[in-house]
């Protein structure tokens, strides 16, 4: 369903679907979508007692950063337009401005169609910058005027004068100046309120969680656990004999929780990325400025198909605690570089981990135009940056959330969506949030302090004797025929062995099976330099909207670069 309505020259057409729900009284209009800690109907009752009575920005902004959990908000009043996301842009809203009007919506295609945006309308750089990362940079699409707010963003409409406002930043500057013993019991305690508001929201119903080999998703198990959570269900998935699925069940089984494994096959996973159920899931979230994530897609359509859980499950993953405890600050920057200013920063690390999913793409003009980009936002994200020397990594970091992890990471809960379940992201709580913003970089590289915590805690006793990510290539066979082209290789190189493993053996050694969205003989071919499988969900993103990015920036192929580990 479209609901159209217009104000202030702000056209708004909202789908209500997919949680999307609308709220009417009198003149008032809210669309509310997602979870608040204080309940849905708690932030319309606050809406009717202070918003409608605002008369400036600052009365609304005040109410907008005390809202807590994952959500998206539209309003409409007689004076007031308000679309605001949360945090992390858990449920995108776009917008699209054509001279003095303004068209707001949850759902992009709704725009495109009408407002006519036709091939003339398309971004060549947003489409570069889709094929180097999956996502845009910034708030930008395929088709220029169509943007998304940001996480921390909103569009405010006041009697017609239109303003878009940050109302928050993922800053991780150093400030707390406590002990690391003292850090570690902070990081407990407010994890642990993370955890009592899982259990009070969920009022008893199924909480199912991915249950992987590492970190993040077995605090979550383990946490409730020790709370005493007993409605808990954890499921594994990955082709037979993926090093995942063995170390999940131990950790089940050993908390006494409920374990189904979802066993992906290679063809049913092919024909699936084939079937009317994935094309229609990309096609409901189309985004224009960032690929599907398909992570779990399969999965959670075995669960709802075999009916593995309940129908009002709330599915809780570990997303994204390996990022926000420090996972990525060694990949992302350097930590000893000594840069004093914007421009001296190197941008090196950060380009190889979120800019190369095709290396023929790695050409000087490509880089400089991303690092431009890039360089553009860091005013937008910090006022006050104080000496750059020691806000490299923040600046990277909040790039980062920004960027991949909201436009991709976060998109994962589209999935859930997608069947019917409500989700929980535990890790990217305010309370998760704020602690980490404030730990020196020091405690987070390696994830030293979570990692300490978790084990010094053991909760549930699967941290001391359970290997965290304990990776092996099985069946054994391939693993023996894998080391037999690897010793031939030997007299050539470790890039090209490193080349020739991934397009021949990569296919069938992926833990889900996930490139099997392309034919094999496609991947085996390959001279561009893939990277994973975020690499053809770019291609064919681009080519589902018409577009072959090497008709747009055809960089000159350099072969020595398809040969480089990436």
């Amino acid at each position: 369903m479209t609901v159209k309505n217009s104000s202030n020259k702000i056209q708004i057409m909202m789908r209500e679907k997919y949680g999307w729900k609308l709220y009417e009284k009198e003149d008032i209009k809210v669309w509310l979508c997602g979870y608040q800690y204080h309940g849905l109907e708690n932030v319309f009752d606050t809406i009717l007692s202070h918003v409608v009575k605002a008369t400036t920005k600052h009365d609304v902004l005040k109410w907008i950063k005390n809202i807590k959990g994952h959500f998206s908000i539209i309003v409409e009043t007689s004076d007031w337009v308000i679309a605001l996301v949360d945090k992390i842009c858990s449920y995108p809203i776009y917008t699209f401005t054509r001279g003095n009007d303004t068209y707001i919506s949850n759902h992009a295609p709704v725009l495109k169609q009408e407002c006519s945006l036709k091939e003339s309308s398309y971004n060549p750089m947003a489409a570069l910058e889709i094929a180097m990362s999956g996502f845009t940079i910034g708030s930008k699409t395929l088709y220029f005027g169509l943007d998304r707010l940001k996480g921390g963003e909103c569009l405010l409409s006041y009697k017609g004068v239109l303003s878009r406002e940050v109302y928050y930043t993922y800053s991780p500057y150093e400030s707390n100046s406590k002990t690391k013993d003292q850090l570690k019991k902070e990081f407990t305690d407010e994890f642990m309120k993370v955890l009592i508001d899982l259990r009070d929201s969920s009022n008893g119903r199924q909480i199912a969680i991915p249950l992987s080999a590492g970190n993040d998703s077995r605090l979550i198990a383990s946490g409730l656990k020790k709370l005493g959570v007993k409605n808990v269900v954890c499921f594994s998935y990955g082709r037979k004999g993926n090093f995942e699925t063995p170390i999940s069940k131990l950790i089940a089984d050993k908390l006494g929780y409920k374990w189904i494994y979802l066993s992906d096959n290679m063809r049913d996973k092919y024909n699936f990325f084939r079937s009317d159920s994935y094309i229609n899931y990309v096609a409901e979230f189309e985004s224009y400025g960032s690929i599907p994530n398909v992570q779990e897609v399969y999965e959670i359509s075995l669960l709802k198909k075999n009916k593995e859980i309940d129908n009002d499950a709330i599915i809780v993953n570990g997303n994204s605690g390996d990022f926000i405890s420090g996972g990525h600050v060694n990949s992302i920057v350097n930590i000893k570089d000594t840069a004093h200013s914007i421009d001296e920063i190197n941008w090196d690390k950060f380009l190889h981990k979120h800019y190369s999913l095709w290396n023929y793409l790695r050409v000087n003009s490509n880089d400089a135009y991303i690092v431009s980009e890039l360089k553009s936002m860091i005013p937008t994200i910090f006022t006050d940056m104080g000496n750059v020397r020691d806000s490299q990594y923040a600046i990277m970091e909040s790039l980062e959330c920004i960027g991949r992890q909201s436009r991709i990471v976060i998109g994962q809960q589209r999935t859930y969506d997608y069947f019917g379940y409500e989700w929980r992201l535990p890790f990217w709580s305010d309370e998760m949030l704020n602690f980490w913003e404030g730990i020196p970089c020091k405690y987070k590289v390696d994830q030293g302090l979570y990692i300490e915590a978790l084990r010094e805690n053991n909760w549930g006793n699967v941290w001391s004797d359970i290997k965290v990510n304990d990776k092996k290539i099985k069946p054994y066979t391939l693993r023996l025929i894998r080391m037999l082209f690897k010793f031939l290789f030997i007299p050539l190189g470790k890039l090209k062995w490193y080349r020739f493993e991934k397009n021949v053996f990569e296919y069938f050694m992926h833990p889900s099976y996930a490139l099997t969205v392309e034919p094999y003989f496609k991947i085996l071919l390959d001279y561009r330099g893939y990277r994973s499988t975020n690499s053809w969900l770019a291609s064919k993103m681009l080519k589902n909207n018409d577009i072959d990015i090497d008709s747009v920036i055809l960089p000159k192929i350099n072969t020595k670069r398809l040969y480089r580990k990436i």
